[in-house]
């Protein structure tokens, strides 16, 4: 038998076992069960009125899409080497701000949003906080002409668009005039 025509009977073969497999798990009672709590969600789904549903408080959504997006740019060169922030940020710090984003554009109730940000700030802070000081520890406190080299030889663009957008998130907390979308949140919890 020669190697084509093995591999075209193993080719049917796993064909056969698939087509075997398929059906029965379009038998089986699991199957059935998540079938039909797919259309029962999809009905919900679509029955939910988003007539109410506007964009809002667009300077608190830029300043948050700036802090997610600056974590992408390069954070620093090392060693020939550019290193982006979102290789240093927790995954968690990502949630928080997805969280803070969403209902700022939904227009969550203010107290929601608002503490949601100030979380995300107190979170920023203290994560900087333990990075500045394990490199401390690691390279000692760096003299003056250190800094002037650090800030201009090894810090990236990623820093400075991080710092900027961190002073946008601080006067998001701090502005006011923060729209709220209550009608679209009641219809919402009347669901």
């Amino acid at each position: 038998m020669t190697f084509k025509n093995k591999a075209i009977e193993l080719a049917n073969e796993a064909k056969n076992s698939a087509e075997k497999l398929s059906k029965e798990v379009q038998q089986s009672q699991a199957f059935e069960q998540v079938k039909s709590t797919l259309a029962e969600t999809k009905e919900k789904a679509s029955a939910i009125d988003t007539s109410g549903l506007k964009l809002m408080n667009f300077f608190a959504v830029f300043s948050l899409v700036a802090l997610l997006i600056s974590t992408f740019f390069p954070l620093a060169n090392v060693m020939g080497n550019s290193l982006p922030l979102s290789e240093v940020t927790p995954t968690w710090l990502y949630v928080i701000t997805a969280l803070a984003l969403c209902s700022h554009l939904f227009g969550a109730k203010q107290i929601i949003s608002r503490g949601l940000i100030i979380f995300l700030l107190a979170a920023i802070s203290l994560t900087i906080f333990q990075q500045v000081s394990d490199m401390l520890q690691v390279f000692g406190a760096p003299r003056s002409r250190d800094l002037m080299r650090l800030a201009t030889e090894v810090l990236g663009a990623g820093f400075y668009l991080f710092i900027v957008s961190c002073i946008l998130v601080i006067v998001t907390a701090l502005k006011p005039g923060y729209k709220a979308n209550n009608e679209f949140w009641s219809k919402l919890i009347q669901k």
